[in-house]
């Protein structure tokens, strides 16, 4: 819990003692018809499984003699078109309440009921309280897990219930988009006067709004009551190459501004980015507990003596933290631990990881410092805030080059960092040189691949050869986690099951542990590696490599484009065909730009007698396409894909 939140919580029990509380009442559940039940699929997307017909929001404060609280009641109706699995994922809720020392997240009240139609008569499922389950999902969050009775296909679920958490001044989002199509949205918000609000929208679509002032019983003063409301919401439908999608998800997000006092005091609390990042630095993990160099000094003075080369020792550092501290899977940009015990316990969060790391880096007498940021589980921050950043890593400038290192994750290097830290820029804390602010967490070095086949097919349609393939930073690193969490046997497998059930045979792998380029071969035996058409055979000559299909398939697009990493792959294929036959055809060769220099496909075929020789080079060099480009990055795949369909002609001598 930061200073900020228990300054705030503080202040505001002081001003709200005097005040009154008055219970609301509950929602009152909907009359739910034959013909409602009859209904067979959704106006807004006749291909939706389910749809919302109804979800409504209120939010309100509850304020006591001793306490205050933020309210959050729902309401929700929902129509089941169809019951495969990714649909009745909406029969069951799912809360995760956050508990840390005596603040702790409380739902009251859940009621549901299931709507059936069995022949002329509607049959109520209502949910009862031993199918609640409530457990503890970890030392930060208590999770609550409901499933509605008696879900069919044509069935209508409606659910109720209040959510009653002391952190009043984080209102959640409210979306009104989701993945299935929704009928009915509407929120009503309602806030003291004293305390104003930013109101900050998300997404391509603006819900009708209404504001007004009116006087609330609840504290017994003025309010400003905020109303939304939306019809006929299209589904946000998740597609290829997408970061968070709920980065992109229509809502309105609410920031605390300021909050006045009853002597006319204001308290402001609208901040820049450089303010979000002197308040993390100042509090005591950046300020003093990072300086603390007692607990590792002489592990690091062992590295410093062991090499003079400062890139050397640096990756010297980040191996020890790696190997010496595992993590525990959980975020968070303050100490759990501390670097202590978390050497001692061996195991920390990311904060006792990497600050560890930082510590260590500038002990060494590297110029390092902490970058705070939201990983790509998290929203991004649409605004500066603290609270919604939730990780940190490790930046260091060396010889004019910037590294940022995450020290999570065994596999990852310099530069190379686990998928789940790309996501958005990052906050900067260099006290030393008293710098805060933002700062661009640049795109990963461009991800090699490298594809050396040599085949030879006979005239039964049988493909024998040997597949050489080099990879570095993302690609290698990719690899890696995949080996590592499975047998050698295992992995064999499917690959053989990918690649057209092909035989492989004498794997080697090389570089597994190491921060080297990795590299890969083996043998591999295909059958009815080719069509064979009286005296013709019809042969791609990308063999088990060629794209299917483009994964662009939506005509538009509102979001970016996001491959995580730049790219650039080669691909060199030598083809002996089968003896009696000559080439009669090739493909044509090709050359596709996208964006200028942003992206590019070359593909060319030559070569004489019984061998052919195949070249393909594929390269992205930005990780992110603007919604802008999509057409023509749309168009630069389809053509790229509909190359790699055509084949090479044999004809028989």
């Amino acid at each position: 819990m930061t200073s900020i939140k228990l300054s705030v919580l503080n202040l505001t029990l002081i001003f709200f003692f005097s005040l009154q509380f008055a219970q609301a009442q509950k929602f009152n559940f909907t009359e739910i018809t034959k013909n409602d039940l009859e209904k067979t699929e959704s106006t807004i997307d006749s291909t939706a499984g389910v749809e919302i017909l109804e979800f409504h929001k209120d939010v309100y404060f509850d304020v006591r003699a001793h306490s205050v609280n933020l309210i959050t009641k729902v309401y929700k109706k929902v129509k089941f078109y169809n019951t495969r699995d990714t649909d009745l994922n909406y029969a069951t809720t799912n809360m995760n309440l956050y508990q840390e020392g005596g603040l702790r997240e409380k739902v009251y009240n859940i009621e549901g009921i299931t709507y059936n139609l069995i022949g002329d008569e509607i049959i109520k499922s209502e949910l009862e309280k031993s199918q609640i389950f409530e457990t503890e999902k970890n030392k930060y969050y208590d999770q609550v897990v409901f499933t509605q009775p008696q879900i069919n296909k044509g069935s209508i679920t409606e659910i109720s219930y209040k959510i009653v958490s002391p952190i009043f001044w984080e209102i959640d989002e409210f979306e009104f988009q989701f993945d299935v199509p929704a009928k009915k949205v509407t929120a009503e918000i309602r806030t003291p006067t004293y305390f104003v609000f930013n109101q900050i929208p998300k997404g391509s679509i603006q819900p009708n709004y209404e504001y007004k002032k009116k006087k609330d019983f609840r504290i017994n003063g003025k309010v400003d009551v905020y109303k939304y409301s939306a019809e006929d919401v299209p589904p946000l439908k998740d597609e290829k190459y997408v970061g968070n999608i709920n980065n992109y998800k229509s809502g309105i997000l609410f920031e605390l501004v300021s909050m006045k006092y009853r002597d006319g005091s204001q308290k402001k609390y609208a901040k820049s980015w450089n303010d979000v990042a002197a308040t993390i630095s100042f509090s005591d993990d950046y300020k003093s507990d990072i300086n603390r160099v007692r607990h590792f000094k002489d592990d690091i003075d062992a590295i410093k003596s062991a090499t003079t080369d400062s890139l050397q020792r640096m990756k010297m550092i980040f191996k020890f933290v790696k190997e010496n501290i595992a993590w525990n899977n959980y975020s968070g940009k303050y100490f759990d631990k501390g670097m202590k015990d978390a050497l001692l316990e061996k195991e920390g969060n990311v904060a006792d990881i990497n600050l560890t790391l930082t510590s260590m880096l500038r002990y060494a007498g590297f110029e390092a410092n902490p970058v705070v940021i939201s990983t790509r589980g998290n929203l991004k921050p649409f605004y500066p805030t603290v609270d919604r950043l939730n990780y940190v890593i490790a930046h260091v400038l060396l010889d004019d080059t910037g590294y940022v290192l995450d020290a999570t994750d065994k596999f990852s290097q310099p530069n190379v960092m686990p998928i789940r830290t790309y996501n958005w820029n990052g906050v900067f804390m260099d006290n030393d040189n008293k710098k805060w602010g933002l700062i661009n967490i640049q795109q990963p070095p461009i991800a090699n691949k490298i594809q050396f086949i040599n085949v030879e097919l006979d005239e039964n349609g049988e493909a024998r050869g040997k597949v050489k393939e080099t990879l570095d930073n993302h690609y290698a690193y990719l690899l890696r986690k995949e080996y590592s969490s499975t047998s050698q046997e295992k992995y064999i497998q499917e690959k053989e099951s990918e690649q057209r059930n092909m035989l492989i045979e004498n794997f080697k792998i090389e570089n597994l542990e190491s921060d080297e380029e990795l590299s890969e071969s083996y043998n591999f035996t295909v059958e009815n590696s080719f069509d064979a058409v009286g005296n013709k055979i019809f042969l791609n000559p990308l063999l088990f490599l060629s794209s299917k299909k483009n994964p662009f398939k939506s005509k538009e697009r509102i979001y970016p484009v996001d491959f995580i990493y730049p790219f650039n792959d080669q691909l060199v294929v030598n083809i002996k065909i089968p003896e009696g036959y000559k080439v009669e055809s090739v493909p044509e060769p090709i050359r596709i730009a996208f964006a200028a220099s942003t992206g590019s496909y070359e593909y060319s075929l030559a070569g004489s007698g019984q061998y052919l020789r195949l070249n393909v080079n594929f390269k992205m060099q930005d990780s992110e396409i603007d919604a802008d480009q999509y057409n023509f990055l749309r168009e630069f795949y389809k053509q790229m894909t509909a190359k790699e369909q055509e084949q090479i002609v044999l004809t028989k001598i």
